[in-house]
């Protein structure tokens, strides 16, 4: 697989990251924490049944022996839960530039794979994010920076333990499958609480859209990605998914972006262009 192939796997994956927003507000009120396990839940069945259907089930057992595995499933219920509580705490334009904007620098710190081409595209990209969700967000507190730092940080981290899994020959279906199984394992207490709309046919409709498109799908093509793509830019091209959610709140939902915010879009795919049109140079270890 190219880098430019695998880069492109990456920014799909990401982009469908970028409707969760849309179909939350769209769909019924259902409680943060139940809906993100709910999503981890119905995320993990629906990749055990690919898993059998395609016939790779011997593919479970190599995966679940694979220790790192088990860091990326956490990290992955810690990105969940840190998330939406900090999305609740400071909003979702501080808690998005937080969480998402850090995840580059912490993941190329993690793995110390940068280069000058990774400085520069990351450098605009996380500038353009400032001004697509950074003004008028509010006074943050300190306790709701430090929640998405830690959603920050659990992304970055399970894209570091996840380009692992996929370095050491994990088949990408059975190893996102004991990913998720692990996640839905940590976050099933969740699932204990008031559950709101959920159990309606509305709100099963939207758990079901979230576990299918922005989990299921979203998650196979960024691990496949992660074959070809180092955890640092990576993480920059997921700076695409704020670009992403920003233009359906303008499309579908009627959301206003502004001249700050239309430059900052523009910012973040400048960069990420810098990224992945060059032939990538070797990273520095």
């Amino acid at each position: 697989m190219t880098s430019r192939a695998a880069a492109a796997l990456v920014l799909a994956g990401t982009a469908l990251f970028g409707t969760v927003g849309t179909a939350r507000v769209l769909g019924p009120e259902i409680p943060s924490p139940v809906i993100g396990a709910a999503r981890v839940l119905l995320g993990a069945v629906m990749l055990l049944g690919v898993v059998i259907v395609s016939g790779q089930r011997r593919g479970l057992w190599p995966a679940a022996r694979n220790r790192t595995i088990y860091l990326a499933g956490v990290a992955q219920a810690g990105f969940q839960a840190f998330f939406l509580a900090a999305v609740e705490l400071v909003g979702v334009a501080t808690g998005t530039l937080v969480a998402i904007g850090c995840t580059p620098i912490i993941a190329a710190l993690l793995t110390w794979q940068v280069n000058l081409r990774w400085l520069v595209a990351t450098g605009i990209s996380v500038f353009g994010l400032v001004l697509l969700v950074g003004f008028g967000a509010g006074e943050p507190t300190p306790q709701g920076l430090l929640v998405a730092l830690g959603a920050s940080a659990s992304y970055a981290g399970y894209i570091a333990a996840a380009h692992r899994v996929v370095q050491a020959g994990v088949a990408n279906l059975p190893g996102l499958t004991v990913i998720f199984a692990v996640a839905t394992v940590v976050l099933s207490p969740a699932l204990l609480l008031d559950t709101g709309d959920l159990l309606t046919w509305p709100g099963a409709a939207t758990a079901l859209y979230l576990a299918l498109v922005p989990t299921t799908l979203a998650y196979l093509l960024f691990n496949l990605g992660l074959r070809g793509v180092p955890p640092g830019s990576a993480a920059t091209l997921g700076l695409i998914e704020p670009v992403v959610a920003a233009t359906l709140g303008v499309v579908v939902l009627d959301e206003v972006l502004g001249w700050t915010g239309t430059l900052g879009a523009v910012l973040v795919l400048t960069g990420l262009l810098v990224l992945v049109r060059a032939p990538r140079t070797r990273a520095r270890q």
